[in-house]
């Protein structure tokens, strides 16, 4: 019994002064896993900066720039109206129909000066004229010319000549008719220069171009973009070329087994994830070939390559482990340059506001041709390019 009170009591004070190590990594790794904080999803500063320039180009749209056909409807209306007031004018001065023309004078050919006329017509017959006196004329004249000529004188290569004479006279009506000319008084209108459509070779863009940017067979994509300005040069109506410059955000995760770098390091421990930040300019060369244009609206189809040069890459390790203390960020700077080794394939929808200003939507994606990075990723995007065109260095 005495041994198994000293038993009780060992297990009494054993209990009710436990000699257990502390450590608070410990805890602080238990209460992390049993109350973990949630993830803030930071909104990178250049979405603000593309969000504002958006905002500014479209407030440039609709608030300062006119639309060309309002100016051509405008100056229309003043041509026309320029136009009816010169008829007015000039309408003055036309005589009317109504108005009575004026007598032409008598013109009678004398047939004691020419006996050898036939018939005595009066040139300007009038209403009043007598065909009797007409008539009586006529036989008296053929007598007379057949004294002179004799007995051969109706005679023409053999075969006798006997005109017959008619008395039927058919009036010429002038009561419908106006003899009077109208001449238009008042200067003549100043003949205009023709209009000859100014065309522009030379198209200037800025554009915003946000996409989802992921690591071919990872099966994760992030939110990335970018902004800039491109130049287009139009070679025919439906062939143009572009290029220019843009800086560009690339965000992207994948698992380690996807990052391959160039080193000879090597982790004691294997990272599970890996998230990557990179600054890029991203420098296209692409060809366009526009396959719908209509007045207002284009539908044109693009091919082309790209360059990243890579500014600064920023790499972020996670493991499975929390409480391992590995490397845990990695930084690169200007060490990556790929040149024309992304492909570009996009299809834009433009509309033109005027002769000097149009907008576009242009869904893209870029395909890689090489490793990307210090990681040698397979990085590819796809996302919608906005721009705001403007034709510049025009030519008749």
């Amino acid at each position: 019994m005495k041994e198994g009170k000293d038993i009780d009591k060992l297990f009494k004070d054993g209990l009710e002064n436990p000699d257990l190590p502390f450590n608070d990594l410990d805890w602080d790794n238990l209460e992390e896993r049993l109350h973990p904080s949630p993830k803030r999803t930071v909104i990178p500063l250049f979405w603000y900066a593309a969000a504002a320039g958006i905002a500014a180009m479209l407030l440039i749209i609709f608030l300062l720039v006119k639309p060309n056909d309002k100016i051509e409807a405008i100056a229309k209306g003043k041509t026309e109206k320029e136009n009816q007031n010169n008829i007015k004018k000039s309408g003055d001065d036309i005589v009317k129909p109504t108005e009575t023309p004026a007598k032409p004078t008598d013109q009678t050919v004398n047939v004691d000066q020419n006996p050898l006329s036939i018939n005595k017509r009066n040139i300007g017959v009038g209403p009043k004229q007598d065909n009797r006196n007409i008539f009586a004329s006529n036989v008296e004249n053929e007598q007379k010319a057949n004294e002179i000529l004799g007995s051969n004188g109706n005679m023409l290569a053999g075969i006798p000549f006997k005109p017959e004479l008619s008395s039927k006279i058919n009036e010429v009506q002038f009561k419908e008719q106006s003899l009077s000319t109208s001449v238009e008084t008042g200067k003549p209108d100043r003949a205009k220069a023709p209009v000859l459509r100014q065309k522009s070779r030379f198209v200037l863009s800025i554009l915003a171009a946000p996409d989802l940017t992921s690591v071919q067979k990872s099966g994760q994509s992030s939110l990335s973009g970018s902004f800039g300005v491109e130049a287009t040069y139009v070679l025919t109506k439906r062939i143009s070329i572009t290029t220019g410059a843009a800086y560009a955000k690339k965000i992207y995760d994948s698992d380690f087994s996807l990052y391959k770098p160039n080193t000879n390091y090597v982790f004691s421990v294997t990272p599970s994830n890996i998230h990557a930040n990179c600054d890029v300019i991203d420098i296209p060369l692409n060809v366009n070939y526009k396959v719908f244009n209509g007045r207002r609206n284009s539908i044109s189809v693009s091919t082309g390559l790209s360059s990243y040069l890579m500014l600064k890459e920023q790499y972020t390790y996670s493991y499975d482990g929390a409480a391992y203390k590995g490397p845990k960020d990695y930084e690169v700077r200007n060490q990556n340059q790929h040149y024309l080794g992304i492909a570009n394939v996009g299809l834009e929808f433009q509309h033109k506001i005027n002769n000097n200003l149009s907008i576009s939507a242009k869904p893209f994606m870029k395909i890689p041709l090489t490793d990307i990075g210090y990681g040698n990723a397979k990085l590819s995007s796809t996302g919608v390019a906005i721009s705001v065109n403007m034709n510049l260095f025009k030519k008749n």
